[in-house]
């Protein structure tokens, strides 16, 4: 999600306050998206903030959304995560799980699915509901291969195993099936959560949340991305502002060229989980990073799987240790002149503690090692 610190408020008029007023809310709505928080601004620090919405803004604007003006505003986003830092709250990164949508209408006891481009209304709502909590919707696209894969009964039903497999093709990291019905002034919309892959659905390890709303469609979608997107939060974001979890390690294997590496140790320094990284030895092309966390394992695990240029793989039973001879991570001699990370060996047991083999400070204690692999062309 790269707008998560952009916002869009109306404009009403040119008075000066209401402009400031529109500032705020855009502050708010931001805070929002970034913290995965619905009532952030009940934060005392966060209050405070809003009264010096100013001193956050990157850029200012004025558009049209419909005919109405409005104020398009971005904020720092280093600014922001300062301010959730000092307020002790949630941080959700840009790398978002990817949420499928299987929307059915019943509309004067006739029911469809709703497809992607079809113009429905109720996907216009869905879209700007899910946008204003920074979470990535799609629809599937209602060609061939969906309409023989599913059928309205199927979701109607929530029957899983079917909406896995059509599912599967999209590759999301959850789905949600809505089921609307339309009434003459108002809707009904039952909708259950699968916040897991459709291979999780498979396997039966994705359990299920379901909720109910009702209004206009605009109220009840709204309502509906609110809980998605408080669920979705609750298992991503990472809190800022605490006392760090402490060290543990990963190996790395497949990181073939300098280029790699610097790729690789940039990616694990912007998770949002992470405090530190170091590398600290390596086999071949296997890299070990010591890493320090401001959260858990688990919420480290569960980002990382966000990045597809990193994969999970088997624990290995064999590591070879070397040093990078006290030099950071940044020193050049590391690379031979063909560009490869040029490694000497020195024979070690994945099952033996973590040797502190410091290449650029102190290096956290490790608890434990998970083994990935590196495909930077993902």
């Amino acid at each position: 999600m790269n707008t998560l610190y952009q916002a869009q408020v109306p404009l009403p008029d040119s008075d000066r306050q209401t402009e400031q007023t529109a500032r705020v809310a855009a502050l708010q709505q931001v805070l929002v998206k970034v913290s995965g928080q619905r009532d952030i601004a009940s934060n005392e620090v966060i209050q405070k903030a809003l009264e010096n919405s100013g001193s956050y803004v990157s850029q200012l604007g004025y558009g049209n959304e419909q005919g109405q003006p409005v104020l398009e505003i971005s904020f720092d986003s280093e600014k922001i995560r300062t301010l959730l830092t000092q307020a002790n709250a949630t941080f959700w990164s840009e790398q978002r799980p990817t949420v499928l949508v299987w929307l059915v209408e019943e509309a004067n006891r006739d029911r469809a699915i709703v497809w992607d481009q079809s113009g429905n209304s109720l996907q216009a709502n869905l879209n700007l509901a899910a946008a204003h909590r920074g979470v990535p919707v799609l629809l599937p696209i209602g060609d061939f291969q969906d309409v023989t894969a599913i059928s309205v009964p199927d979701l109607w039903g929530g029957f899983s195993q079917p909406i896995a497999n059509a599912s599967t093709r999209y590759q999301p990291d959850a789905v949600l099936i809505a089921r609307v019905q339309r009434r003459s002034d108002s809707m009904q919309l039952a909708w259950q959560l699968f916040p897991s892959s459709p291979a999780a659905m498979l396997d039966g390890h994705s359990a299920s949340l379901e909720g109910r709303n009702s209004g206009d469609s605009t109220a009840a979608i709204t309502a509906m991305m609110d809980q998605v997107a408080d669920n979705l939060a609750a298992r991503y974001a990472v809190q800022l502002g605490g006392a760090t979890e402490g060290g543990f390690a990963i190996d790395v294997a497949n990181v073939r060229r300098v280029e790699d590496f610097f790729q690789l140790e940039k990616l694990l320094k912007d998770l949002s989980s992470v405090a530190s990284v170091n590398a600290s030895h390596l086999q071949g092309d296997k890299v070990r990073f010591a890493i320090q966390l401001l959260s858990n394992e688990q919420v480290f695990a569960r980002e990382l799987s966000m990045e597809p240029r990193i994969q999970a793989q088997p624990v290995s039973s064999l590591v070879r240790d070397v040093t990078f001879d006290n030099q950071s991570p940044g020193d050049e001699s590391r690379e031979n002149l063909n560009g490869i990370i040029v490694p000497t060996s020195r024979e070690g047991s994945a099952s033996e503690p973590l040797p502190q083999l410091d290449v650029s400070g102190t290096q956290p204690a490790a608890s434990s090692v998970g083994l990935y692999y590196w495909n930077p062309n993902a």
